[in-house]
């Protein structure tokens, strides 16, 4: 009688455990940003190849769609943020008290050289990882998601070839597709909503000064206006649409990786196990997670621009304004 043998792979000892560990963590950290940086190129090619012959919402559906959704409900809390960010700013120069009639040269160009596209951009961060990953893009919702992820109410399985019938195999889209119009729709919204919160911490710190410090508006607005270059717009620009980007392209990640596991549970295993994502408690790690890789790309991202942008290239140069000599 034949009988059946297991091999198991020798344990490793406990000194070497740490580099085991280690290994996993490099491993894991790069293929996390090989999957963003994958789903970035699918998101861009499918610009120009994905099919229109479909049942899927259209580009330009979705995105102003997502467009509308972000302006809406960035718009009062990017305009808080820049409230307090407005007043610090003025508020600084009022405790200083060394130079009053720079205020406005403090206020603007701080907001439009880089905070209001900084704290913008964090802003949304959140707010994407809310919207995006508990609603997965459109994939592994509604009554039809348990019979597996080809068969989505919102965003119909796609067959494999225009001639194939229901009986036939039959495939999500690129996941690129489905990311393409928000990420696009997130970083215009960052954009304009970087400078709306540029003019609400403006106005802001202009009556700060002329209520705290008695700063005359045509002082703040003068200093403000001698300061500014059109580069630095041009700065905000980017920036802008670069800190929406980012953070739109992972929260799309997470809200895939969200659907594919849904869809596994819901294929073979319970739907009370342990990391479900089509329980919407479950759902806080992809969030809080996504929430904070993006903020920490934002930062990564600003810290480069800085110190490349600034600091290297001589047409920006230190732009501070001289205190009077007496």
């Amino acid at each position: 009688m034949a009988m059946s043998t297991s091999v198991t792979a020798p344990s490793l000892p406990f000194w070497l455990s740490p580099i085991g560990w280690v290994g996993k963590g490099v491993i894991g950290v790069l293929s996390y940003l090989g999957g963003v940086a994958a789903l970035m190129i699918s998101a861009a090619v499918s610009l120009i190849t994905f099919p229109r012959d479909d049942d899927l919402p259209g580009f330009w559906t979705v995105l102003k769609e997502e467009l509308w959704w972000l302006l809406l409900t960035g718009a009062p809390l990017v305009g808080l943020v820049h409230v307090a960010m407005g007043s610090f700013l003025s508020m600084q120069a009022y405790f200083g008290s060394t130079f009053l009639d720079g205020t406005g040269a403090v206020v603007g160009v701080g907001l439009l050289r880089n905070l209001a596209t900084l704290m913008t951009g964090l802003t949304l961060s959140g707010l994407m990882a809310c919207r995006l990953i508990p609603g997965r893009l459109g994939l592994g919702q509604g009554p039809a998601a348990s019979a597996g992820p080809a068969t989505d109410t919102r965003f119909p399985a796609v067959s494999n070839h225009p001639g194939a019938t229901s009986d036939e195999p039959q495939q999500l889209p690129a996941p690129g597709r489905l990311a393409a119009p928000r990420m696009i729709a997130t970083a215009l919204a960052s954009m304009l909503l970087a400078l709306w919160g540029f003019a609400v911490g403006t106005v802001v710190g202009w009556q700060a000064a002329r209520s705290l410090m008695g700063l005359p508006s045509d002082m703040y607005f003068l200093m403000f206006y001698r300061m500014i270059w059109f580069r630095d717009v041009v700065g905000m620009i980017v920036k802008g649409l670069l800190f929406g980007l980012l953070p739109a392209t992972i929260c799309c990640f997470e809200a895939l990786r969200a659907a594919r596991l849904s869809a596994g549970q819901n294929s073979g295993r319970p739907a009370s196990a342990s990391g479900d994502c089509s329980a919407s408690s479950d759902l806080t790690a992809p969030i809080v997670r996504a929430a904070c890789l993006s903020m920490m790309s934002i930062l990564l991202l600003n810290m480069t621009w800085f110190m490349l942008v600034y600091h290297a290239v001589p047409v920006y140069g230190p732009s501070l304004l001289q205190p009077p000599t007496p």
